[in-house]
């Protein structure tokens, strides 16, 4: 009997050499470019309310595109977070959800803007991720004091709204990483605008 088998303390080192093993894998290995990416970032602050225009790229790879084709709603995420320049502290954080669906028996897609909005019809994937290039969006701060401010913005392939079972693959399997890096606008607002 080899001797890690009757030591628990040997076993778990063993188990935790293997896991690094299988981590690193990909390390060394050329960095693939960004599936998702904000080109342009736009806003601008008036009455309570900033309006926001963001021009993305969202490119998804193969095992995603199968993954709708067969059925499983993929999620797309908006993320915008407000904050002060200087103390670079959030002020507000604002999510909006794109979910991505195709229908099998009529051959559309669908994309509904939020868990409750509208949704939208569209006989090919492409002209859904075609719709996604251009977002606007109104973010309500209320009244805010003059000074410089910061607005952030990145997407994502939100793995939290995945179906259960294939969160915890989702989380390890590094395909899955859809997400672009943090965009940031500066934003300058007079005093008492």
């Amino acid at each position: 009997m080899p001797g890690y088998a009757r030591h628990p303390e040997r076993r778990a080192a063993v188990l935790a050499g293997v896991l690094a093993l299988g981590l690193c894998s990909a390390c060394g290995a050329p960095a693939e470019p960004s599936r998702f990416r904000i080109e342009n970032l736009a806003a601008s602050w008036s009455n309570g309310e900033i309006e926001v225009r963001i021009e993305q790229r969202i490119d998804l790879d193969e095992e995603a595109r199968d993954a709708l084709r067969h059925s499983v709603p993929l999620t797309i995420t908006l993320e915008l977070v407000l904050r002060g320049a200087a103390s670079r502290s959030g002020l507000h954080r604002q999510q909006r959800h794109y979910e991505i669906r195709y229908l099998p028996l009529s051959e559309r897609w669908q994309l509904r803007d939020g868990d409750d909005g509208p949704t939208r019809t569209f006989p090919r994937l492409r002209h859904v991720l075609t719709d996604l290039r251009r977002v606007d969006i109104s973010l309500e701060t209320g009244a805010l004091p003059g000074g410089e401010y910061e607005l952030l913005a990145r997407c994502y392939l939100d793995q939290q709204r995945m179906p259960p079972p294939m969160r915890l693959p989702a989380l390890f399997q590094e395909r899955w990483d859809h997400a672009s890096g943090w965009t940031v606008w500066p934003l300058d607002i007079e005093p008492g605008a």
